[in-house]
């Protein structure tokens, strides 16, 4: 089963990475967020339950209110509960009209070819296959495979990419998949078409 989504995570993420003083990108920066995190409100939470949650390694479950309790923690909130009502109140999170980058499949000509990017190291290369569906033609880090086909009607650099299913080249159907959930698509790009 995937990893159901909660809006907050992003969010507390985010902010997680704000109060720590920069982005989590690496190895080092996991562990001392863990050493960091431990000295100031003497709990610990280890780098490789970080890296997970920023997806940095690969995480299929829902993350342990526990751990999420302790990364409110850390932001001076009592727990996760206290800091969603605390973004409910504050209406920092609302909705909100945003300009990015966007592909819509509505734009896109019967074999284009797209290339999706997120974080830390994940790339695939899509192909247009007309209406709304596309196939992976290659893949590096991530869950999807070469062969696998899901419909989708935009494209939004920074934003995740949320997909309702997957059917495999094998003819079996996923659940729901979502890349780059904590910090959107890095990567979005109409490939330039192949020339024979």
């Amino acid at each position: 089963m995937g990893t159901p989504f909660i809006p907050e995570l992003a969010e507390l993420l985010r902010r997680v990475e704000e109060k720590f003083g920069h982005r989590l990108s690496t190895t080092t920066d996991f562990e001392l967020l863990s050493f960091v995190m431990e000295r100031e409100i003497g709990e610990l939470i280890s780098a490789s339950t970080l890296k997970r949650l920023w997806g940095y390694v690969s995480y299929s479950s829902t993350p342990r209110i526990a751990t999420l309790d302790t990364l409110s923690r850390y932001l001076g909130h009592k727990n996760f509960k206290s800091f969603r009502q605390a973004l409910k109140d504050s209406g920092a999170v609302v909705s909100n009209f945003f300009s990015s980058k966007t592909v819509e499949t509505s734009s896109l000509k019967d074999g284009a070819r797209l290339l999706l990017g997120w974080a830390p190291n994940r790339l695939i290369r899509l192909k247009f296959l007309g209406g709304t569906t596309f196939e992976v033609e290659s893949v590096e880090n991530a869950k999807l495979r070469p062969g696998d086909r899901f419909e989708a009607s935009e494209f939004i650099l920074g934003a995740p990419l949320f997909i309702s299913s997957v059917r495999r080249s094998d003819g079996t159907v996923t659940p729901p998949y979502v890349a780059a959930k904590a910090e959107g698509l890095n990567v979005l790009e109409v490939l330039p078409n192949d020339k024979d």
